[in-house]
């Protein structure tokens, strides 16, 4: 396949998906749009080795995207969605990377989307 960058929309809906459906079920390559599921694969595997959740890869005979199953966020992965999870911090968090042209990583991220966070509410506190 082609070279997969690494999409952070595409994280952030994986982790608010798993949250939702945390007490329900586990999350599986057919819980996501056909048309996306290399992407999706590619980027739970991203999540698996980053501890971000708990779950296995299933490789499928052939080729093709890699199923899996996730069973829930880890700690820290509960961590950064909750970092991350506001639309309006997610996107001013966006625009400082981009803005300063800075690769988003996520130690990075998280601490941007965290450091936006407070200072979003420190203005709501002033008031």
């Amino acid at each position: 396949g082609e070279l997969m960058k690494r999409d952070w929309d595409t994280i952030r809906k994986i982790l608010t998906k798993l949250e939702e459906s945390a007490s329900s079920d586990t999350l599986r390559l057919s819980n996501f749009p056909p048309e996306k599921a290399e992407e999706i694969s590619y980027h739970i595997e991203l999540l698996l080795e980053a501890n971000l959740i708990e779950g296995e890869m299933t490789p499928t005979l052939g080729k093709g995207p890699t199923s899996f199953y996730i069973t829930r966020l880890t700690w820290n992965g509960h961590e950064f969605l909750d970092a991350i999870n506001n639309d309006t911090i997610w996107e001013k968090t966006k625009k400082s990377f981009s803005k300063n042209g800075i690769s988003m990583t996520f130690e990075l991220v998280k601490t941007v989307a965290t450091e936006t966070a407070a200072s979003v509410l420190k203005s709501a506190l002033g008031n």
